[in-house]
């Protein structure tokens, strides 16, 4: 271990002791927990001077296996930099966070649990940057469920760590406002992935794949998006992809302006949107997958009760059978209760 000033601290850091209150004794901040802003933050504020951390070539099994929520902190802190540098009108060295993408890719694909992963990180960071990154490994998992080669899903990701990027340039009284957008408030908001796509056409060692995806992330198939109206084939599959996987955080994640809904409704948008607005193919694959890392889960239902997930209609991934105690509720056939939240 490593006697650290809190001075040095940084996101992606491990505990290897707990942080105790000076006045009480009481566990703050418990063994093992990796570190983000949030939590050093609250160390600092308690008058704590110094930590324990793990040196890495002294991580525990336990925390290697959790390597994806370290690499993710790592990769959060280094994205508020990028956000800030943007914000004051300097460009984007792409060097600088190309090896945290990389190391964050090369967990996601190896894990077998990101939707889990990415509900717990939610609870523990901030939205801005939560969504970028949860967009970004969404499209990393998509693309490999899709067949890409590893260089496409990299670029995948770099798409979805981008995609909302211009809304940097965009007022924040606008993207913060927790009330409904007037029409003049909306069209500054359509006018962001114009703003992304000249940030990224400045940036060196940006692919034109990755500087579409980003422009064309809310065309529609049927042409209802924007900015340009594109429709089908004249939408780069990158930015189909991202559509998908933004939506459906943007709808699981809380926002400004709304709660999340559960899962299991995202899912439900998501289909009825594949008829119409999403690219079908992309969206079935998506619901397909996703719907496997949901069995087993504990879930809320509306009427306060928990049950656990045993069952996805492998024809209807967004309906799942719940065992409460020895009863089972067939979501298939209409119900008068529906799962609320999944909660472990």
């Amino acid at each position: 271990m490593i006697k650290k000033s809190t001075n040095e601290l940084k996101p992606g850091m491990v505990l290897s002791e707990d942080v105790d209150s000076l006045r009480s004794g009481a566990i703050l901040v418990s063994k093992n927990t990796v570190l983000n802003k949030k939590i050093i933050k609250r160390i600092h504020n308690y008058g704590i001077r110094y930590v324990y951390i793990y040196s890495e070539d002294n991580m525990p099994q336990e925390i290697s296996n959790n390597s994806l929520e370290i690499k993710y902190e790592i990769l959060s802190d280094k994205m508020e930099n990028v956000f800030a540098d943007i914000k004051i009108g300097k460009k984007i060295i792409l060097t600088e966070i190309n090896e945290e993408v990389n190391e964050l890719v090369d967990e996601v694909l190896k894990n077998d649990n990101i939707l889990g992963i990415i509900r717990e990180l939610e609870e523990k960071d901030d939205y801005t940057f939560n969504h970028s990154l949860n967009v970004s490994m969404l499209a990393t998992m998509l693309g490999k469920w899709l067949g890409y080669s590893m260089k496409q899903i990299k670029q995948l990701a770099l798409t979805g760590l981008f995609h909302d990027i211009g809304k940097l340039k965009v007022p924040d009284n606008i993207i913060n406002k927790p009330g409904e957008l007037t029409e003049l408030e909306f069209g500054k908001i359509k006018e962001h992935p114009i703003y992304g796509y000249n940030i990224l056409k400045e940036t060196v060692g940006i692919s034109n794949n990755i500087s579409l995806g980003v422009l064309q992330h809310h065309e529609r198939e049927d042409g209802s998006g924007y900015p340009l109206g594109l429709k089908g084939n004249e939408i780069h599959e990158y930015a189909k992809i991202i559509a998908v996987c933004d939506t459906y955080d943007a709808i699981t994640s809380n926002r400004v302006y709304k709660p999340k809904s559960s899962p299991f409704f995202a899912a439900e948008i998501l289909e009825e949107k594949s008829f119409t607005v999403l690219e079908p193919r992309i969206t079935r694959i998506f619901l397909d997958k996703i719907a496997g890392f949901y069995v087993g889960c504990t879930v809320l239902l509306s009427n306060g009760q928990e049950g656990d997930i045993v069952y996805i209609h492998p024809q209807a991934p967004t309906k799942a059978i719940v065992k409460i105690k020895n009863e089972f509720i067939n979501f298939l056939e209409p119900q008068n209760i529906s799962i609320v939240d999944i909660i472990k």
